[in-house]
């Protein structure tokens, strides 16, 4: 009797769940489910979990904080945390992965920043503070700098990590540049000091982000090759989405106050989980040789490619890191190594897929627009003449004249008949699609992983005398004793502004083989141990 009965409640224990959806927090308890609008760390929102799934308040209050403790979000539930940006979802993924590169342990492989592009009053300063508002006591803002002050500032400020607020700006001072690249500065001039002129030597060590917004970019195009470009999205549908947005904060008085609750909850959510996930990380993507063949397989490859595919791993490897519940884990030493998995590749590359497009093919937005038009010619009385082009395109027609035809024609996509006046030019052939082979790159990869994995166990075991039998260690995070109704909200979530460093060595452990020389060596397969 009491055996059936410990199963019933053990089965019973994991029939819970939470999710984040644009309508609000849904939280699954013994099948039913309750959707909360609301500052999910609020008093109210214990009461109204309580209402709808049909429990006491205090036990609201620990299943909420449970389940939010153990909680590991999608990308596509974190970019709902952020719900006062309407539409722009690619664009807010993008800035959440380039954001947590910062977690990645070597400065050089992270994402070294974020330049916003769009018209003026196209909501390039709302869209970023928005994404930095959790982060705020991170953030050194500026309306204007200037190179001298910044040489002054970052010799006496912490800048390494720090994410440097740059508005409006058409260039920035090569020594931000210099700090984003190098991670130093380190200058000497002439200054007068009491009345004399002596040498002086600054120096300035770190590497900050630059996040920056601009109507158009004149600046060093070394600088763009090291960041992540964002063009904000300037559609009729974007617009009319925005102001009936708008429309419905400023119309309902009711609206607006739980919408304001409700964001302010996911802004208190994002900085827990920023704080929780571990900093300095080292994360091995096994199967990148395999997505680098294949990236690759294409003729007129771009050198522009090396780039791009440096910021392709740093993004996979960001995702790995927000999953890093989800992913393998092993530790060597003093060092946690993440395991990447397939999925944190192939939802990076559907975010750069129309970024990597351009540099496979080596072709431009333009060059795409002119092929487009010669496409749709062929089919119109109309000949395909420079002028008819410009037409068709809004490309200035010495411009596809004289750059982006040659190019064309010298990369064998067209060819152009100069005996006769104008110029026609024919299409000889199209861009080829280009589409990977998931299935194929999946069952490579998920080898690749399990060969990384043996070989890492491998090293830790060669790199020791003895090792102990595997022993089971599940570690589970159990939610605090219940609070009282009037404390939950100031227990269920730590001050904003209150950093308690994360580290590597905190994470939740699988797997531990006892090491006689030098301690433990653990080995986490199973990521968390949490329930789904």
């Amino acid at each position: 009797m009491n055996e059936t009965s410990d199963s019933v409640l053990t089965l019973e224990a994991f029939n819970e769940g939470i999710e984040l959806s644009p309508e609000g927090w849904i939280i699954e308890f013994n099948g039913r489910h309750a959707i909360i609008f609301d500052d999910i760390y609020s008093i109210e929102a214990n009461h109204e979990i309580a209402k709808q799934l049909g429990i006491d308040v205090k036990e609201a209050w620990s299943l909420k904080n449970r389940l939010l403790g153990t909680w590991s979000p999608s990308l596509d539930e974190l970019r709902s945390l952020f719900c006062g940006v309407v539409g722009e979802t690619q664009n807010v993924k993008l800035a959440i992965l380039s954001l947590f590169s910062l977690k990645i342990k070597n400065p050089e492989e992270r994402i070294m920043g974020i330049l916003i592009e769009g018209s003026n009053s196209s909501g390039k300063s709302y869209f970023s503070k928005q994404i930095l508002e959790p982060l705020r006591d991170l953030v050194l803002e500026f309306s204007r700098v200037t190179g001298p002050f910044i040489e002054r500032y970052f010799a006496e400020n912490r800048i390494d990590g720090r994410i440097l607020f740059l508005q409006e700006i058409s260039q920035a001072p090569y020594q931000v540049h210099l700090s984003m690249s190098e991670g130093k500065l380190i200058l000497g001039f002439v200054d007068r000091v009491d009345k004399k002129l002596e040498p002086i030597k600054i120096e300035a060590f770190g590497y900050p982000f630059v996040w920056a917004t601009s109507v158009e970019w004149h600046g060093s195009p070394d600088l763009i090759h090291r960041i992540i470009t964002i063009a904000l999205d300037e559609s009729e549908e974007q617009t009319r989405r925005i102001t009936e947005f708008e429309a419905r904060v400023s119309s309902d008085y009711f609206f607006k106050m739980q919408f304001e609750k409700f964001r302010n909850g996911c802004i208190r959510f994002f900085r827990k989980f920023w704080d929780e996930t571990p900093n300095n990380c080292i994360v091995i993507v096994p199967f990148l040789p395999a997505i680098q063949k294949e990236l690759t397989g294409t003729n007129n490859l771009s050198v522009k490619f090396r780039r791009d595919f440096n910021k392709l791993i740093a993004l996979i490897k960001s995702s790995a890191i927000i999953n890093h519940r989800k992913r393998t884990k092993i530790n060597i030493n003093e060092n946690t190594i993440i395991i990447a998995d397939f999925d944190d590749f192939l939802q990076v590359y559907k975010l750069m897929e129309t970024t990597l497009r351009p540099t496979l093919t080596n072709l431009t937005e333009r060059d795409q627009l002119v092929l487009n038009a010669l496409r749709e010619l062929e089919s119109e009385p109309s000949t395909s003449t420079y002028t008819n082009l410009a037409r068709k395109t809004g490309i200035p027609s010495s411009t596809i004249r004289h750059h982006i035809i040659p190019k064309l024609e010298n990369l064998g996509y067209v060819s152009v008949d100069r005996e006769v006046r104008p110029h026609r030019i024919e299409l000889l052939k199209d861009v080829p699609e280009k589409t990977l082979n998931i299935d194929g790159l999946r069952s490579i990869s998920e080898k690749l992983i399990k060969d990384a994995v043996a070989k890492l166990v491998s090293y830790g075991q060669m790199a020791n005398h003895e090792i102990s039998p595997i022993q089971v260690s599940i570690e589970e995070k159990k939610p605090a004793g219940l609070a009282t109704e009037q404390t939950a909200n100031d227990l269920s979530f730590s001050d904003v502004n209150s950093q308690e460093s994360s580290s590597i060595n905190d994470w939740p452990i699988g797997h531990k083989i006892h090491r006689e020389d030098e301690g433990s060596y653990y080995l986490s397969v199973m990521g968390g141990g949490y329930p789904t």
